[in-house]
């Protein structure tokens, strides 16, 4: 996808959708492409708010170390990533060993060995977070769900040349969604652990892309959701005042993580 940038002033940016293969995006320019997780952390051009985040966690010597994996640091979390959001990714990646998935396929031993393998109690933890999520009441979450733009890769180079990118877990033209799974998505506890984690940043840092992307700043939410018993699900929508302290810091973040780059790029 690419964001044309043709508008009369005022009106909101149009998507376009182009392939894989884009071009490398010029200052000023914001792309989105249809890919793989695999496809977006290989791309180290681009910096992500992972490096971002482990920045303002550890320091310079974090910078640019390679992305770990998926989302949430969890198998778990991936799964639940794919299943909700990417239910044919799940399908095509993951083995649950009590034959339900994939569904009406018989693999051989060979493809069996190249997935992600869940026992029958994963597969039904999976399911009941799954479901609990899209019947949560808080917010019209289900609609947001049903019709946001899902695991879409944002490149863009800002007005400083930097390189970033993002991929939000879903968003409509209101709201950006990150699923994250917690043991506790309590307001008092999963504010510990989103100061703990730096995940405000990532907020911050998706809805940059979005705003580049689309020419509108969205509101943004999480969506904690638990994975065992009783599967609890809060949506924690950033108040205002929150969402603009975490763009200031990200915009100081980002001006140390350049300069960090810069210098590790001279030594």
């Amino acid at each position: 996808m690419v964001a044309t940038r043709e508008r009369s002033e005022g009106e909101p940016r149009k998507m376009s959708v182009i392939g894989n293969n884009a071009a490398t995006v010029t200052p000023g320019r914001c792309e989105a492409r249809r890919e793989s997780l695999a496809q977006y952390l290989a791309n180290r051009e681009f910096a992500s708010s992972s490096e971002l985040r482990r920045l303002a966690r550890f320091g310079p010597d974090a910078v640019r170390r390679p992305d770990a994996g998926g989302f949430t640091g969890s198998a778990m979390g991936e799964a639940l990533h794919a299943l909700l959001l990417e239910p044919e990714v799940f399908e095509s990646q993951y083995l649950v060993l009590d034959g339900s998935v994939p569904s009406n396929k018989v693999l051989s031993e060979r493809e069996a060995m190249t997935r992600e393998w869940l026992d029958a109690w994963q597969w039904a933890a999976l399911v009941k977070a799954r479901d609990a999520i899209v019947a949560c009441t808080q917010g019209p979450l289900a609609d947001w769900l049903g019709r946001g733009e899902k695991e879409l890769s944002i490149y863009w180079t800002d007005e400083a040349g930097s390189k970033w990118k993002a991929r939000p877990d879903c968003f409509t033209e209101e709201i950006v969604l990150d699923l994250k799974t917690t043991a506790d998505c309590r307001p008092e506890a999963f504010a510990r652990t989103r100061e703990r984690l730096a995940y405000d940043l990532q907020a911050a840092h998706y809805v940059e892309a979005v705003l580049r992307l689309t020419g509108r700043r969205p509101r943004f939410a999480f969506v904690a959701a638990e994975l065992e018993p009783p599967y609890a699900v809060f949506v924690h929508e950033l108040a205002g005042g929150e969402l603009e302290a975490a763009i200031e810091r990200l915009e100081d973040v980002k001006r140390r993580f350049t300069s960090s780059v810069a210098a590790s790029t001279r030594a």
